[in-house]
């Protein structure tokens, strides 16, 4: 049975957590990173690949960082972090090596209920961020919790080379055949058998050989099989 936390936060952090893995769209909102050094750089950097609208509080940059504000990418505010810095704010990053601005941060987002990570403190997280592998439309998302990026960073190494590139031209077939199998599968049941018929079989097989336009045609096939069995 799950442990209840106090209400109190200085109680709360003495307890171990647990985090939910979650994949999260950051297009269009207003996240703010506090910090100028080549940690919030990296955050800075990763949160633009997902289109987020990024606020970044600090009165130094790295060049990178400059760059970004420069090409107006970001919207730099060349001061130290104020409460009110938060407003509005969807998701946060402490990425500074003040222990007391990064405790403000903190304190300030759980008032308001932001998703915060100050970096390398995880008691004073309510999210953190996975060693991340992407190729095309496949992500990849490794954690340990907080316990050590360094091992979950050789984890997704370790992953990636087991992800050949066909599994690319697999993801989209599957994207553009989710339309007309909610179509002619409109119970989520079939349709999840039909994937798993998919991913399973013949069709994956002939992607994998470079068979792309075969593949698509016997997935097709398959489809209006199924649909007519559904009919009978």
């Amino acid at each position: 049975m799950p442990h209840l936390c106090s209400s109190r936060p200085s109680e709360c952090l003495m307890q171990p957590k647990a985090y939910y893995p979650l994949f999260a769209d950051v297009h269009g909102r207003r996240c703010v990173v506090i910090g100028g050094g080549k940690v919030a750089q990296r955050k800075v950097t990763a949160l633009l690949q997902y289109g987020a609208a990024i606020t970044l509080i600090s009165p130094t940059l790295t060049k990178p960082l400059k760059h970004y504000a420069q090409r107006k990418l970001i919207c730099h505010v060349s001061r130290r972090f104020r409460p009110s810095d938060l407003r509005g704010a969807w998701l946060v990053y402490a990425a500074t090596d003040d222990e007391t601005i990064n405790r403000s941060v903190y304190r300030a987002s759980q008032r308001r209920r932001i998703f915060t990570n100050v970096v390398d403190q995880t008691p004073l997280c309510s999210f953190i961020a996975p060693a991340i592998f992407r190729r095309g439309p496949l992500t990849i998302a490794v954690s340990t919790g907080g316990a050590s990026p360094s091992l979950a960073k050789k984890l997704r190494s370790e992953l990636g080379t087991l992800i050949g590139k066909e599994y690319v031209p697999m993801v989209k077939l599957l994207t553009n055949l989710r339309g007309a199998a909610k179509r002619k599968l409109p119970q989520y049941g079939d349709r999840r058998i039909f994937f798993d018929r998919l991913v399973h079989g013949r069709v994956f097989t002939l992607v994998r050989q470079g068979h792309y336009q075969r593949a698509r045609d016997e997935a097709l096939a398959l489809l209006n099989r199924e649909a007519a069995l559904k009919r009978t």
